[in-house]
């Protein structure tokens, strides 16, 4: 066992934690303090925690694993899709859902529908793909804990769940956000220091992309796969920011809808630059220094091996990947505890549970969720990003038509709603499980299958429509109401 890596690996959870205890009083007064910071997170922080909580254990393991594997070309395909989709989720969803103040994507399919069974399909498939989202970075901190620290993968694997459990649950959503900004940082200094060093020791970023293609042509290849694969890399992550409910969240926590677009601009920015020098320069190196890695999640790992033997380093080297992973796990932990809690369990068994009782079923599902993680981790599948991909697939399927069009279409119904996300997300599964489509393509036709038909179902029922709801839809339009909260602030 590598003792110093440890201790440094160690003092970083250690400042979690105890951050999660800093906040902790503040939490324990009020529900929106627990799951949404009480509104009033500011431009800056939530920048870096959304770009945290998107730049995952994925981002530095998984993804490096996925361009050493399938080459570069693919891999930008798919992250291009959210360079391109945060842009297009600040236009699209960020007011709006802002304005709205709800705490959930749920409670806002809730009150736009009203409509029960989708009440409940949508909490589970969340609750599915969110657990299936843990599991991924969970493995990535295993991975990284053999290598780097010499303990035992399942030890890593329980140690990481349980910090990131303790902290969220006792912290809730101010918890994760300050140590996201925290775990942000972290991450993109050590990505770019990697990178950097990579570049310097092949003659620059050409020099790299030419050495390392010479190494594995592939790797700078897109005839290898199917243009419809690309497309449907490039879709899926597209869609992601304004579905997938971790990231969903942060635009809750905005003190204003202002400053909710321009968390999704900025986050994005940071998360390019990361993405794209890291993954030329660390699939490149990859290719040349370990041309026949058993497991492609490890080349990060071996790369920042070979250019920092610096065991100072090293220990830093964990603590941005652990950063990694509970920057998004936190996240994601606490939005499986909002849909059990919030949509599940208040809405349909205690109605009418007061402050102390949301906060305290927050702690227990918090803790279920967590062991839950833990337990399906053990025995991860290879290829990090393919595993977290489809799980954000299946949630673009179910949730993107009833969201974008409960939001801009005023006839959208109860019922187009429910058939939409079930026709979505079934189509996805089956095409996911029987079909011989090439990998990520599935969305291209489950996606555009759920508005034909939401569209068709809705035109069909529209005396279910209810004013009083399209009349608070359209205040979410609304700019004065950013305008009152700002007057409010001063």
């Amino acid at each position: 066992m590598k003792t110093l890596e440890l201790a440094i690996t160690l003092g970083y959870i250690v400042i979690c934690i105890l951050i999660g205890v800093w906040v902790s009083r503040r939490v324990s007064e009020s529900s929106d303090d627990y799951w949404v910071a009480g509104r009033k997170i500011g431009t800056f922080t939530n920048s870096w925690a959304i770009m945290a909580a998107l730049g995952s254990g994925g981002s530095i393991l998984g993804v490096n694993g996925l361009a050493y594997k399938m080459g570069i070309p693919y891999t930008f395909a798919m992250y291009a899709g959210a360079v391109a989709g945060f842009p297009v989720a600040a236009i699209l969803v960020a007011r709006q859902l802002r304005n709205f103040r709800v705490r959930t994507v749920p409670e806002f399919l809730d009150f736009r529908f009203n409509n029960k069974l989708l009440n409940i399909i949508v909490p589970l498939v969340i609750l599915i793909c969110m657990e299936v989202y843990v599991v991924a970075q969970l493995k990535a901190a295993g991975v990284t804990a053999v290598y780097l620290l010499g303990i035992p993968y399942k030890t890593a694997v329980v140690l990481t769940a349980l910090v990131f459990t303790l902290y969220v649950s006792i912290g809730g959503m101010w918890a994760v956000t300050l140590t996201d900004v925290l775990q942000g940082i972290l991450m993109v200094v050590m990505v770019v220091i990697v990178s950097i060093a990579v570049f310097m020791g092949f003659g620059g970023v050409a020099g790299t992309v030419q050495q390392g293609t010479a190494a594995f042509p592939a790797l700078g290849a897109v005839v290898d796969k199917p243009v419809i694969s690309y497309a449907g890399a490039f879709m899926v992550w597209f869609i992601a920011a304004c579905t997938v409910p971790h990231l969903v969240m942060r635009v809750f926590t905005a003190r204003d809808a202002n400053s909710a677009r321009l968390s999704l601009n900025y986050s994005m920015l940071i998360y390019a630059v990361m993405i794209f020098f890291g993954v030329i320069a660390v699939a490149s190196a990859g290719h040349i220094l370990f041309p026949d890695l058993a497991d492609a999640d490890t080349v990060f790992l071996k790369v920042m091996e070979h250019y920092m033997p610096s065991r100072i380093m090293a220990g830093l080297a964990v603590a941005a990947v652990m950063a990694a992973v509970m920057s998004t796990t936190d996240a994601l932990i606490l939005a499986v505890s909002s849909a059990v809690v919030n949509d599940i369990y208040k809405k349909h068994f205690n109605p009418g549970a007061d402050e102390k009782t949301i906060f305290k079923m927050g702690l227990v599902v918090t803790w279920i969720a967590g062991l839950l993680a833990i337990y399906f981790a053990l025995n991860p599948p290879k290829l990090l990003t393919m595993l977290y991909t489809a799980a954000v697939g299946l949630l673009g399927s179910t949730l993107f038509a009833p969201i974008i069009l409960g939001i801009w279409w005023k006839k959208a119904t109860s019922q187009g709603a429910l058939w939409g996300c079930i026709s979505g997300g079934v189509s996805y599964l089956y095409l996911l499980w029987f079909s011989s489509m090439p990998p990520l393509s599935h969305v291209l036709v489950s996606i555009p299958l759920s508005f034909v038909v939401f569209f068709a179902v809705s035109l069909m029922t529209q005396s279910a429509v209810d004013a009083k709801v399209l009349e608070r839809v359209a205040l979410g339009h609304e700019r004065e109401l950013e305008a009152s909260e700002a007057r409010a602030r001063s």
